[in-house]
């Protein structure tokens, strides 16, 4: 069987939409399965989970894990620091909550962690986090300070 190389060829490729398994999601990025899981666990990024469970990525998650590996090393940051950064997002403005909605939502209170990876979600939440404008604004390091400063 011979493959062909097709020279600019240019696919367009919904940003959003996870298309990556765990593993070339992994190659992409130099990073190990391991290591994409643990940053799920820990709360950094959300993947989708197809019916069967298997977890793919979407271009986002991936910039996302870029931002997160440039915080760790560069920054010197571990995952504490990282999800306190992210509690820092006032998702509240973001979302338009009213006083009392946010006076009485757990990722205003906590600020542990990211509003995404909170046990608790919001009074008005979407049916999935992925698709909320707080956790698709936050893509790279820039747009978090962007994000803490604008606000």
């Amino acid at each position: 069987m011979e493959i062909k190389k097709i020279k600019n060829l240019k696919v367009e490729i919904n940003y959003y939409e996870p298309i990556y398994t765990i593993g070339i999601a992994s190659d992409r990025l130099g990073v190990s399965v391991h290591t994409l899981r643990q940053y799920e666990t820990e709360g950094l990024i959300l993947s989708h989970k197809t019916k069967t469970g298997r977890r793919i990525y979407s271009e986002m998650e991936l910039d996302k894990v870029r931002c997160i590996k440039k915080m760790i090393q560069e920054q010197g940051l571990n995952f504490e620091g990282i999800r306190q950064l992210m509690s820092l997002i006032p998702c509240w403005k973001i979302r338009s909550c009213c006083d009392n909605d946010y006076e009485e939502c757990k990722s205003y209170t906590s600020r542990k962690s990211p509003c995404w990876s909170t046990k608790e979600k919001c009074k008005h939440p979407y049916p999935d986090c992925r698709d909320c404008e707080v956790y698709r604004g936050l893509i790279s390091c820039d747009d978090l300070k962007r994000f803490i400063y604008k606000l």
